[in-house]
C-alpha cells in the first residue's frame, strides 16, 4: 500500500513540475515572464518528497524514481512535440521542384 502511495505522490509531484516549468519556459519564449511559476516548480519535488517522507517513509526512493521518470516523460514528450511542430509538412504542394 505504501508503496502505491508512494508511486502516485511521486508521479503527481513530478508532472506538476515538468507542467510548471513548461508553462514558465513558455511565458520566457513569448516575452512575458512569470516568476511564480518557477518559484513554484522549484518547491514541486521538495514539497513531494517531504510528503512522502511524511505518509510513506520507507517508500521515499520510490516516489524519488517516480518523480524522475515523470520528468523525463514530460521532457522527451515536449521535445516531440516541439519537433514535430518544426517539420516540414509533407504533401502540401508547396514544391518549387516542378
Amino acid at each position: 500500500m505504501h508503496t502505491l502511495l508512494a508511486l502516485i505522490l511521486g508521479l503527481a509531484f513530478g508532472a506538476g513540475q515538468i507542467a510548471l516549468l513548461i508553462r514558465g519556459v513558455r511565458s520566457l519564449g513569448g516575452g512575458t515572464l512569470k516568476v511564480w511559476l518557477f518559484v513554484v516548480q522549484f518547491f514541486c519535488p521538495l514539497v513531494g518528497l517531504l510528503s512522502c517522507a511524511w505518509l510513506a517513509a520507507d517508500r521515499l526512493a520510490v516516489c524519488a524514481a517516480a518523480m524522475v521518470a515523470a520528468l523525463i516523460v514530460g521532457a522527451a514528450g515536449e521535445v516531440l512535440r516541439l519537433r514535430r511542430q518544426a517539420a516540414p509538412k509533407k504533401g502540401t504542394g508547396d514544391n518549387d521542384d516542378n
